[in-house]
């Protein structure tokens, strides 16, 4: 019976990963976690640079004697909304006093949305009607932030809500404590289509203009493209992140930044496939570790061809 091919490629694909992150003295376990199919999947990846202003913005937002509420974060897919909701819920674990709720699928009932926010509050309420679990919820944060903890809750694929989840967001929005403080702070992220949806629901009903912070004062935050410079200073962030060497060339980040347009997400993939491709080459022909212009080329040129 004849060799089967894809389980030796599996095995060998997995011998020559190990191998080149040996030559490039790379952790091969902080390797395997560190991009995937969707792009950057470590915060510690997150590069801060191409979206300085995002920082800045959301720390100004966050502080509690801002008033703002809403803070929307879009762009179309694959620029890096993910990257960034990783990397700032992992960073506020760090900060003493905040403590970040996910919703990552929000395609919900408005009586889901507020069980799943309840339910990450460690909430267990036996009421079934939506109004008892908003009240016990409303509660629940007037009590935290009273007592000095930041809520904040981030709902990622914004432009999946429907307007009834949209009218239980203005009710949190305007939550405060009797000292005037609002009692939670909503970040939401989206394509061009959750812009649009906010637009339409303060155009219908003039008094969420005020819910969501009126239009004039919105904090909205469209994310930045990458530059050559910014692929390179990713991949010695990645670099740093699975060991020591970086083996990209700059030519190899002028070749990714045209081919990728600057989308963080293709980056990351690019990234991944070539380093697997001259994972292979090395085991090999035990070449040069370098990654050039050429490598890019060719692992694209093979990917293509493949899918032909």
């Amino acid at each position: 019976m004849p060799e089967r091919r894809f389980p030796r490629l599996v095995g060998l694909y997995s011998q020559a990963i190990k191998e080149y992150c040996e030559a490039l003295e790379w952790d091969h376990e902080k390797f395997k976690v560190c991009i995937s199919d969707e792009g950057i999947s470590h915060p510690d990846l997150y590069l801060e640079d191409p979206n300085a202003g995002i920082i800045d913005k959301l720390s100004q937002f966050l502080e509690p004697t801002n008033q703002s509420s809403i803070f929307i974060i879009w762009d179309e897919v694959g620029m890096g909304k993910s990257s960034i909701r990783d990397f700032v819920v992992k960073s506020l674990e760090e900060v003493e006093a905040y403590h970040a709720l996910l919703i990552t699928d929000p395609r919900l009932t408005p009586f889901q949305f507020l069980r799943v926010i309840t339910s990450q509050l460690g909430l267990e309420i036996p009421g079934v009607e939506r109004r008892q679990i908003r009240d016990a919820l409303e509660e629940k944060l007037l009590e935290l932030s009273e007592q000095g903890m930041h809520i904040v809750i981030w709902v990622d694929e914004a432009e999946k809500i429907t307007k009834e989840v949209m009218g239980e967001l203005r009710a949190l929005s305007d939550l405060k404590t009797e000292g005037g403080t609002k009692a939670c702070k909503l970040i939401l992220s989206g394509t061009p289509r959750l812009v649009e949806k906010i637009e339409e629901y303060i155009t219908k009903d003039p008094e969420n203009v005020a819910a969501f912070d009126d239009r004039a004062s919105l904090n909205t935050f469209r994310l930045s493209k990458w530059t050559a410079k910014d692929i390179m200073n990713y991949w010695r962030l990645l670099s740093s992140f699975c060991g020591r060497r970086n083996p990209f060339t700059p030519e190899a980040a002028e070749t990714v930044y045209k081919i990728s347009e600057g989308k963080p997400r293709t980056i990351a993939q690019v990234t991944k496939l070539v380093l697997n491709l001259k994972a292979m080459d090395y085991h090999m022909s035990r070449g040069s570790l370098e990654i050039s212009s050429g490598n890019v080329l060719l692992a694209l040129k093979g990917c293509l061809s493949e899918g032909e």
